[in-house]
This record gives C-alpha cells, structure tokens and sequence, in this order.
C-alpha cells in the first residue's frame, strides 16, 4: 500500500530526484535507501505525458561529444547542469541525445549546418507541437541514453587499489596515487612484484644483430656478446626475440594509437601491445582487405549504398538493432524499404532485421562459404556475372570502360607449380617480376599492357600449365552440386536460387552488408574471401547502388599542424613477441635449438594473437612474460576460455606483475595487484573513427563533460607519468617534433583538434560571443578540471 501523497510524486519528480541521489551515491551507497523510497507509488496514478513540468536548458548547458556505450561511435550531445551541493561531481549530465549538427543523427531530416549558432541548436529548429520533433538533439539509441547510468554508477573505483591478499582473494587496501606509479615502476616489496624498472631493457637492433653475427663468425666471443647485452636483451643465446622490453605487455581495447604508437613501440620500445581485434572481427577484416589488394580502396567491411541501392542481402548481421550506428542504420534501411528496395537477410535465426526481409535464409551456422560457392555456381551457370568488367585486367583498361575498379579473373595462374603461383611475365621474358600475364587474342601479354583479358584459360605456355584466375573459381563452385550445397546449409535449391537471381537481377545496384556472423568460425577468413567475390562478379564496387569505399576523415593524428604519433629520440621496437605473431619459426633461434614441433603455434601471417598471451606467459615460451597491463578489456570474460585464463592470472610466477585500469572492479580487475580508477567516456578525451560506413567525411572526438570521480586518472596520463619516472622518450618536454610537452593528455588531444580545423580548409575563428559560451559552459560542467 501506499499512501496519496506517495501516489502522487510525478514521473518528472522521480527523475530529478534520481538524478540528484545518483551522483551522492557515489560516496554515500546508504542512500540506496533513500532512492528506493523515492520510487514508490512513482508510477502508479500520475498521468504521462500532460504535464508542463519540464526542465528547460540552454546552450550553456549542452557539451558535444561522442558516445561509447557501443563500438558505434555515435556523435553525442550532453546536458549538463550544477551538482547539488555535497555531491564530488563537478556537474549532473541529465539528458543525452544525438548531435543535431552530425549527419549520423539526423536522418531523414537532415543535420544543421555548421553554421547554426549553438544558442539556436539548443533551443531547437522544430515545431514540437506540429511536426512531433523540436530538433534539439539528433538520434541516439536506448544503449546511448543509458551512458549516464555509466558515468553515475555507484561502483565506480574511487582511489588505486592495491592487493593486501593472495590474487583473486577480493581483499584490498586503498593508496595514493604516488604510491601506486612508485610500486608498479620501481617494485613492491610488499607483494613481491618486479617493477618496470628492472624489468625494461633495450638495444638497437642493427647494433645488436650486426655483433651477432660477429659471434656466428667467430669474430667475437659470446662471453663478450653475453657482457655487452645481458642488461638489455631477454636471452643473449636468442638475441633474435629481441629486448628485455617485449616482456612487458598491454592489453587495450581503445586509446590505441596513443598507448600502441606513441607508449609501448616509441616509449617503451616494446612490441607487446595487442588490441580486441584478434578475438573481435580480425577473420572478417583480413578477408575483406585481401579481396581488395590489387589498386581499388581499401575495404575492412563490406557496406551497401543504401540511399539507391535497389537489392542488400544483409549477411551475419541485424543492422535494424545493432551493427555500426543503429541511430542512422536502421531509419537509412526503413527508408530504403519504403521506397521499394528489396532486402535479403542470411541469419540462422529470425531476426528483427530478418523480420523485415523479403527473403529470409536460416543458414546452419559456419556454412556462409558453401552459401557463397553456391550462389557463385549458379551465377556462372547461368551466365549471369558481369563479363565485360571481368575481362578488364589493369586500371587503364577499366577506365576505358568507364569503370573504377577491376579484378585479376584473367590473370593467369602457374597450376604447374604445387603452389600454383600467379604467373609473371618474367616466367616467360615478357618482363620483370611485378607484372602478372593475362591471355589476349591468343597470345600473353603483360597485364598492365593488355587492353582485354580472355576470362576462361586453360592451356600450356612454354611448358607450363596455366589457368585464368576466373576459370580455377568456375572449378571450385563447381565440385558439388547445389543440392549438396543445400543440404550442408540446411536450406533448399530455392532458397539459393531465388537469392542467385534477385542478386543479378539489378545490374550494379546490388550490394551486402556483412559483418561478424560468417566471420566468428574456423572457416571464417576463407568464407569471406568466398563472399566478397560475389560482389566481383556482378563488378559492383565503387557504384551508385553498390558496393562502397568509405572510412574517408580529417587528417588526425597526423595532420597539418602536428605530427602527433612521431616521439622524437623514440626507440624502434623489434623482435619476436610474446605470441610470435608475424614471425616465421624456422627463421627463429629457437627452431635451431628445439626444431619440430614448437612447443606453442606461430603465426607468420597474422600479428594480433591477444588470446595468446597468458597462455603463453602459463608457459613462458617463447620466453617468460615480466609485466602485464590491461584496461578496457575482459580476460575472463572476451577470451577463448577465459575460465582457464583466469586461473592463470592468479600465478604470480606466469604474470609477475598485473596492473589493470577500469572503471568499476571489472571481472580482470580482480585478479591484479594494483587496480587504477580510469575515467569513464563522460570524463575524458579519446579519439575514435566513426565507422567506415557512411558517405560522407566525418571526425568526431569524445572530450569531457563532466568529472565524477576526482581521483580517477585516464590510462594515457598514467602513462605518461610513468614514461617520466623512467625516463624514457615520449613524455615531458620536446616529446612532440618541433618541440612542446607531454604532460597531460588534454596536450595531446587538443592538438588533434587543431589538426582537423586546419585540415583543408580551415574552419571559421569562433567569435568573442562563442568563446565567451565556450569558456562558461566548460567551467559549469568540468569546474577545476575545465583547463
């Protein structure tokens, strides 16, 4: 029961108050109390939406920013207001929407120009009352709206934590922060942790390796070698795995230019930093940009035009409620469906994007690549690819035909070799090694030279056996039968064939939006591969309709006022990493040594092996691991068995040394030896690309709108105290060219800022009205920290 008056507290009361008691819980938990009776009766007798009880702001209450509740990026507005008095933080954030200036954000209605004075965009360019919409803010989705439960979540770590018990025992005591960087980096007699100090080495490498192979030739005793390096290099007996730094390792899910570039290869010296994407989206990624090596645009994805594409097929994705900016995606797709484009989802279950599909195909999960040789068979078959564009073999030849892009289907390929190399035009003294050979009117030619390739090859060439590209493809889709090919998808002939037409029935203005579903397998690389030749074969890229190049930004990081990734005096990292990514094992000491097998998996071909590490560290191969930080990703949670893993970050002697930096005391967190207060999106400056799949050139940057946790610190100013204390490039004074000084990332990002307004032309000097905003809003929201 409840009483009238419980009854009675408006539903605008309630979020007031919530607000205000959110931000107090942050040093106050026993006001939950206080919060859960404000709820009763909250919702059960005031009317909804009648009211004219509304919080009203203006532009000196709006920061713009970037949301990181999801991979999307999505650009931001924050409203932010006074803290109540008693309350750490320097401002409340009571509403967040989309940018009304950002295209992501506004469509169908379209963004407003840049121009706007920020006092109109606050108070909006819409008829409320007429139109449903006052346009004060742009989209943002639900995910998006809840950031403040982020930054105000009562858990946030306050101060740095140090472990008063064994790893993983949850027993804690708070410290300064002076005490933590003084531990991790000269060591704690307390736990018994090394410290980077004595942990760190380094040696040029061409110095290194030029007295290495003195020793080989006996030119130069190893006692001596041993002497000159044994301070430097992790093993003298194998000075090919490089220095004593690579035994320090980072893993980072965002700020990696800054912590990879700038840190760990120029500060440190060390090759150890590895990012999400070896356990995220690395299969699809490298499928896609080695299906585009050969003179068009890169690609990492594969998105469609939306605007006039006439036919998608969505693959592996549900871009209507996920993927890469749902606050734009799913109204473009809603859009297109309305003006009558057509949409094919390929999803193993009934998706609220397959909902909404004229054909839906419940592909049995793993076989997207038999769907894609299938669909390829009966395309050629049925002669339905786009023959002109494949006989195009070089960039001139496509021109003529007024094409952009064009394939390697004539190259010819040297089947008489077991690796069945690309033929070259040196094989057969026509050139030099770079060009390939393509059939033209019965003879070979240099690809560059040939104004048309023959597409179906087949036959000898002074003794060796060749074959065009396209006809080893027509080969392949041709080993089963599009039953066979049916019954491993678990879908019908039908289904596969009502795909195949409608896909080649729109000429260049079909296109795919793929994404992780046929990537996350064991096949994934090569199901991709088998993907992305769909869209070769109806020559679609780079078309009004099609497939498109995006990803186009202001220069950033490197731009015309600053060089912000070059360090002056920084180190070169080398050698073989923790997990012997890009190394080849024959080519290593340690094949020398131990020969067949390795004892763990190397991996010549990929670099990004973050699953690797702490198994490797468990084995300390090929060498043992000193250090070990981690922020913004979860072990135990992201990796392959991460149950095991997590046993493993208990062992003080595989990971000597764990430092992790979260926001709350994450599921990693709670193994490490010192835990840091990291800020939270709301707080802090980052750099982050809006996904590559949109049409227009677009940067957006995260800053501050708000502090509430006084003693939480970024992992970028952590380390650029730590980089001090060591005395290593990077940091400080003159770490950027031409002088200036790294002492706090707000030098860092500010720059970057710098670069993007002179990029091209330079964007207008704000007034003294805007400033005069700019400055008041800033020490509203940010107080001490505003700069």
């Amino acid at each position: 029961m409840v009483s009238k008056d419980q009854a009675l507290i408006s539903r605008r009361s309630f979020l007031k108050g919530t607000a205000a008691l959110g931000g107090a819980a942050l040093v106050a938990p026993l006001l939950e109390d206080a919060i859960s009776s404000s709820q009763h009766g909250a919702w059960s007798a005031a009317s909804h939406g009648l009211g004219e009880d509304y919080e009203n702001y203006g532009a000196e209450n709006v920061i713009y920013s970037m949301c990181h509740q999801c991979n999307s990026f999505c650009s931001v507005k924050a409203v932010v207001t006074s803290a109540p008095e008693g309350v750490p933080a320097t401002s409340l954030v009571r509403k967040i929407a989309g940018n009304p200036y950002s295209p992501l954000n506004t469509v169908p209605f379209g963004s407003l120009p840049y121009d706007t004075p920020p006092e109109k965009a606050a108070a909006g360019t819409g008829d409320l009352g007429r139109e449903g919409r006052s346009r004060r803010g742009g989209r943002t989705c639900l995910k998006g709206q809840a950031g403040i439960q982020t930054v105000y979540d009562q858990f946030r770590l306050q101060q740095p934590l140090k472990r008063v018990g064994p790893r993983g025992s949850g027993r804690w005591k708070t410290i300064g922060w002076e005490e933590a960087l003084e531990e991790i980096v000269s060591g704690s007699r307390e736990l018994g942790t090394p410290g980077l100090k004595d942990s760190w080495g380094y040696a040029d490498r061409e110095k290194t390796m030029a007295d290495w192979e003195k020793v080989k030739k006996g030119e130069m005793a190893w006692e001596e070698f041993d002497k000159k390096y044994k301070t430097a290099l992790i093993d003298t007996r194998h000075p090919d795995l490089g220095p004593k730094a690579n035994q320090i390792l980072c893993l980072g899910g965002d700020r990696r230019d800054f912590m990879r570039t700038r840190v760990w290869q120029q500060g440190l010296g060390s090759n150890g930093f590895l990012d999400h994407g070896g356990i995220c989206g690395a299969s699809s990624v490298v499928g896609n940009f080695r299906s585009f090596s050969g003179g068009t645009k890169r690609k990492d994805r594969l998105y469609p035009d939306l605007d006039h594409a006439e036919f998608v097929i969505l693959w592996g994705t549900n871009p209507v409620v996920a993927n890469k900016g749902p606050s734009w995606l799913a109204p473009t797709i809603t859009n297109a469906l309305a003006r009558g484009m057509k949409l094919a989802v390929v999803d193993p279950r009934l998706s609220k994007s397959a909902e909404k599909a004229h054909l839906w195909l419940p592909i049995k999960p793993g076989a997207d690549g038999a769907l894609a040789l299938a669909l390829g068979r009966w395309i050629i078959e049925n002669k339905r690819y786009d023959e002109r564009y494949l006989c195009n073999p070089n960039q001139k030849a496509a021109a003529l035909d007024k094409e952009s892009t064009w394939t390697d289907a004539t190259h010819l390929v040297n089947v008489s070799d077991p690796k069945r190399p690309k033929l070259r035009a040196k094989d057969l003294g026509l050139g030099d090694e770079q060009r390939f050979v393509v059939m033209q009117e019965g003879r070979p030619l240099p690809h560059d030279q040939a104004t048309e390739g023959t597409l179906e090859v087949d036959q000898e060439i002074q003794g060796l056996r060749v074959k065009s590209v396209f006809t080893l493809y027509r080969e392949r889709v041709m080993e089963k039968t599009l039953e066979e090919y049916a019954t491993f998808c678990d879908l019908t002939v039908n289904q596969i064939v009502d795909l195949a037409r409608e896909w080649t029935s729109h000429g260049k203005r079909s296109a795919m939006m793929v994404y992780r579903g046929p990537a996350m397998h064991t096949n994934g690389y090569y199901s991709m591969r088998a993907i992305n030749t769909l869209n070769h074969l109806i020559g679609n890229h780079d078309w009004k309709g099609g497939s498109i190049t995006t990803g186009a930004k202001y220069q950033d990081f490197v731009g015309p006022r600053y060089d912000l990734l070059k360090v002056p005096g920084g180190l070169k990292p080398w050698g073989v990493s923790l997990v012997r990514g890009g190394a080849v094992y024959e080519k290593s000491t340690l094949f020398q040594r131990d020969g067949y097998p390795a004892r763990r998996p190397w991996y010549p071909f990929g670099a990004n092996v973050i699953y690797e590490v702490v198994p490797s560290a468990q084995e300390a191969y090929p060498y043992p691991l000193k250090a070990l930080f981690v922020y913004s990703k979860s072990i135990p949670m992201s990796m392959p068995q991460g149950w095991l893993q997590a046993e493993v970050l208990k062992d003080t002697r595989a990971i000597p040394l764990l430092v992790v930096s979260d926001v709350v005391l994450g599921e990693t967190a709670t193994y490490a030896d010192f835990v840091l207060p990291d800020l939270s999106y709301l707080e802090r400056w980052q750099r982050e690309s809006i996904y590559p799949n949109v049409k227009v050139k677009v940067s957006h940057l995260t800053q501050p709108v708000t502090r509430v946790v006084p003693e939480a610190r970024s992992i970028e100013d952590v380390f650029i105290e730590i980089l001090k204390k060591m005395n290593l490039p990077g940091a400080g004074a003159g770490a950027f060219p031409g002088g200036g000084s790294l002492d706090r990332v707000d030098d860092f990002y500010l720059k970057m800022v710098a670069n993007i307004a002179f990029d091209g032309t330079p964007v207008p000097d704000a007034g003294d009205r805007e400033m005069g905003l700019f400055y008041r809003t800033r020490r509203q929201a940010l107080g001490k920290y505003s700069g």
